[in-house]
């Protein structure tokens, strides 16, 4: 005779089964996190372009802050070239063969190798010819003189009187008479200048020649 044990279908109870609250799992916790997750990730990638994106912005606006620099210290210089070409050719002077005197503004002003200008501001200027041989390229600044014959100025980019774009130009002129064997009545003008850049706490240089010739019949 066979016996059968009874079954029980009683419903179970979570609470008693769990009295300490052991069951954790939540599927819409789990969504929730993985949501927070995606929102980091998006907002790191975000922070990441907009720094690139600013980071483009100011290198874009040095190189346009450098390139007025350039383009108005360019405009000055080709000012003082254009000033000494127009003097009467047998009143343009040219360079000493060596430093006059101990390189003081009196010893050019003694010699007579010297050229009057106007400055950035208007003002009369005296330039004094650096000595020979003048650059057939462009050379190192730091080889060049510290005399007299160096001339240096501040100018104002804007013009407004404010020095927060303020630049520095420094020059050296060179004019040589190419008069001999096929030439005649012909003088060269070299021009080496350097002017300053700022880019954030740092000042940069940089440096160009400009070189034209002058014959006793005016060139432009």
């Amino acid at each position: 005779m066979q016996h059968h044990r009874p079954s029980f279908h009683a419903p179970l109870d979570r609470k008693a089964a769990f009295p300490d609250g052991i069951l954790t799992y939540s599927p819409k916790r789990r969504a929730r996190a993985l949501t927070l997750i995606e929102v980091m990730f998006a907002f790191a990638i975000l922070t990441m372009v907009l720094l690139g994106v600013l980071q483009g912005m100011l290198q874009s606006r040095r190189q346009t802050e450098g390139s007025v620099r350039q383009a108005s210290v360019a405009s000055l210089v080709q000012g003082y070239l254009e000033q000494i070409k127009t003097v009467p050719y047998e009143n343009i002077k040219t360079s000493p063969s060596a430093t006059p005197g101990t390189g003081l503004l009196s010893d050019w002003t003694t010699a007579g190798n010297t050229v009057g200008a106007k400055d950035s501001t208007q003002a009369d200027t005296i330039i004094c010819l650096a000595a020979l041989p003048a650059p057939t390229t462009l050379p190192l600044i730091s080889s060049l003189p510290t005399d007299a014959s160096l001339h240096t100025e501040g100018v104002d980019i804007d013009n407004i009187g404010s020095a927060t774009d303020n630049t520095t130009l420094s020059m050296w002129v060179w004019i040589t008479d190419l008069t001999g064997g096929n030439v005649a009545n012909c003088k060269s003008i070299v021009i080496v200048y350097q002017w300053t850049v700022k880019d954030g706490g740092r000042i940069r240089y940089y440096s160009a020649m400009m070189r034209t010739v002058r014959s006793a019949i005016p060139t432009d």
